[in-house]
C-alpha cells in the first residue's frame, strides 16, 4: 500500500477518535456540575468602552490579593438602562477610567462582565478586596422586591459562582449604597 493510501484510511479514524474523545470531556464537564453554567455577556459583546485613563486604571491593580467579599449595587436609573449607558455615564460624568463594576445584571437577568477583575472598583475605601456587582435597577417595585426574580436568582447565582471561583471564605455580601457598606443576608 502506498503512503498516501494508507494515510487517506487513517487520517479519517483519528479524526473520528478525537471528535469522540473531544465530545466526551465537553459531556463530563457539562454533567459535573449539577446546575447550569452560568452566562456571561463578555465586553466586546455589548460593545464596551476600553478604559480611559489607564495610569489610573493601573493604580487599581490588584496584584493577586484575593477577594473576600461581595459587593452589590444598584444603578440608580430606570430597569431598561443597558450597561454601555451605564458605562458611558460612570467615565463621562464621575471621572471613573471604566464601568464601576465588575459584572452587570440586567432586570432580564442577563449578567454583564464589568470591569476586569484582576482590578479593584473604585471606592472610598479605595483598595477593598471586593468584587463589586451592579443590578440596573431604580428600587421602585411595587411589589416591595428590591429586584425583578429573573434579575434576583440571576444574581443569587452569580453570587455562588464567584463564591466557588475566587474560593471566598466566610460567604461575605455587603449592599452598598450612598452611606456605605451594610450586611445583607442575601443568601
Amino acid at each position: 500500500m502506498n503512503w498516501d493510501l494508507q494515510l487517506m484510511i487513517i487520517t479519517p479514524a483519528i479524526f473520528r477518535q478525537i471528535l469522540k474523545l473531544s465530545v466526551c470531556v465537553v459531556l463530563f464537564w457539562t454533567c459535573s456540575e449539577n446546575r447550569d453554567p452560568l452566562h456571561i455577556i463578555f465586553r466586546n459583546a455589548w460593545n464596551a468602552r476600553d478604559p480611559v485613563y489607564p495610569l489610573q486604571m493601573e493604580s487599581k491593580r490588584r496584584h493577586n490579593i484575593p477577594f473576600t467579599g461581595i459587593c452589590i449595587h444598584y444603578s440608580g436609573f430606570s430597569c431598561d438602562m443597558d450597561p454601555r449607558s451605564l458605562q458611558d455615564y460612570q467615565i463621562l460624568r464621575l471621572g471613573y477610567p471604566d464601568i464601576n463594576y465588575h459584572y452587570i445584571i440586567d432586570k432580564r437577568g442577563h449578567i454583564y462582565q464589568g470591569r476586569d477583575t484582576l482590578f479593584f472598583c473604585e471606592t472610598l475605601h479605595k483598595t477593598d478586596p471586593y468584587i463589586h456587582l451592579c443590578c440596573i435597577s431604580d428600587m421602585k417595585f411595587s411589589s416591595g422586591s428590591w429586584l425583578p426574580k429573573k434579575q434576583k436568582n440571576s444574581l443569587k447565582e452569580m453570587i455562588r459562582y464567584l463564591y466557588d471561583l475566587y474560593n471566598i471564605h466566610g460567604k461575605s455580601i455587603f449592599f452598598y449604597d450612598s452611606t456605605g457598606y451594610e450586611d445583607l443576608d442575601f443568601m
